[in-house]
């Protein structure tokens, strides 16, 4: 039984490819991951502040709204690899750059918002790219599988990033400076892991505009309601729960009285429990209840908030930690699994791109949300987010019921020579 269970959930790294695919993309993820803790403990520490943290991310918004679009359209019409090797260079020269600045005690607030715009702005070339990229490196009947898995992945990095960033600040004489040039080294590997592949494929789009193409893939979605209503949830789900941590190093000093380096800790509790729950639905992201599943981890996602926000200590944190990680893992890898279900090959690119409009989104929530702790506490600011959650949920579950039972849309491979 359990040889079944794994063989149904680990379908898709019995291809050599993706296997090698999977793997540069989890140590990219895990320098992300790790970045996400370092640059909040650098922007509080200069400032004190919550705002601080929240401009910081403000940069990787924004980039990311604005040229996303243009990234998932690159995504369908050029060769992925090609633009992986170029993006994850200029991300390791940047986590490089950054650390130099720190070592040399040059960093400053504006700088450190400036090097997550630019990652932002690589980002949404190379997220849309490496998610197309699957769609050539597996067959269709797997593709669901291969997408789950890569949202495993991702989460295994949420466990370990925290940890290997708070080990490394820790070290006197490694610090954050040193954890951004260990960031930029992982990076080397990462374009190592490209050589390894074989060339992606271009895919001929007939003389059509780069606009013309980013309006055939709104069009795509417009007529499908299921994925519709799938990128619309999720970019409303990460909008509003995925900011918390921008307030974890306030809440952990103001709320708790720890000290905010702590935030990896609690990142860490909440990444460990989304990678065991990532692989328990993974098996079941081409089912028929998928949507319920991924309902349900947003339903968690958004009740853990309140508790977290009314913790009284540490402890009670940690354990709160632990079901958003639960809830977050459950919902981003059900939710990546149905758009890439419900939309054609030749779209992915675009359609991706558009559901990385969250983030971009995420990060221009980031401030406000940050400007709001500081004005009306941590603890209220949770209680915020987590009735966002809970009303968005709530809205996208009774809004699918009426498409349960419509005809199904199955992703059919398109000809590369057009739509």
């Amino acid at each position: 039984m359990i040889s079944a269970w794994a063989a149904r959930t680990f379908k898709a790294l019995r291809y050599r490819h993706y296997r090698v695919l999977w793997i540069g993309t989890s140590l990219a993820f895990l320098a992300f991951m790790m970045s996400s803790v370092v640059q909040a403990v650098v922007a509080f520490e200069l400032t004190g502040r919550n705002g601080a943290v929240g401009f910081v991310s403000l940069g990787m918004g924004l980039a990311t709204i604005v040229v996303s679009p243009f990234g998932g359209v690159t995504a369908d019409r050029l060769p992925k690899r090609r633009l992986l090797f170029i993006g994850q260079s200029i991300i390791g020269l940047n986590f490089a750059a950054v650390g130099l600045l720190i070592v040399f005690d040059l960093i400053t607030i504006p700088l450190l918002a400036l090097s997550t715009l630019v990652m932002g702005t690589v980002f949404s070339f190379i997220g849309p790219a490496r998610q197309a990229w699957i769609g050539e490196l597996l067959p269709p009947h797997d593709l669901p599988n291969g997408i789950a898995l890569q949202q495993v992945g991702m989460t295994l990095t949420r466990v370990i990033g925290p940890f290997v960033a708070a080990g490394l600040i820790g070290i006197s004489f490694v610090g954050t400076g040193g954890t951004y040039l260990f960031m930029a080294g992982l990076f080397v590997f990462v374009v190592l892991t490209l050589s390894m592949l074989p060339p992606s494929r271009a895919v001929a789009r007939g003389g059509r505009s780069f606009r013309d193409d980013m309006v055939l893939g709104v069009r795509h979605i417009r007529e499908r309601p299921r994925l519709m209503l799938a990128v619309v949830t999720f970019i409303g789900v990460i909008m509003a729960g995925f900011s918390y941590f921008v307030v974890l190093p306030g809440f952990l000093e103001n709320a708790l009285g720890r000290p905010p380096k702590d935030m990896a800790l609690l990142m860490a509790a909440g990444a460990a429990s989304g990678f065991a729950v990532s692989i328990a639905v993974a098996g079941a992201a081409s089912s028929r209840h998928a949507w319920s599943l991924m309902a349900a981890g947003g339903v968690v996602l958004g009740l853990s908030l309140l508790v977290l926000a009314a913790a009284p200590s540490f402890g009670v944190a940690v354990l709160a930690m632990l079901a958003i990680g639960a809830g977050t893992g459950a919902f981003q890898v059900l939710n990546n699994a149905i758009v890439m279900r419900e939309a054609e090959p030749a779209y992915h690119g675009r359609v991706m791109s558009l559901t990385m409009l969250a983030w971009g989104v995420n990060g221009l929530a980031a401030y406000p949300f940050g400007a709001l702790a500081d004005r009306i506490g941590e603890r209220e600011t949770l209680v915020v987010m987590a009735a966002g959650v809970l009303v968005i949920v709530a809205g996208a579950w009774a809004a699918s019921l009426p498409l349960r039972g419509a005809a199904a849309e199955p992703a059919l491979p398109r000809p590369l020579g057009g739509d």
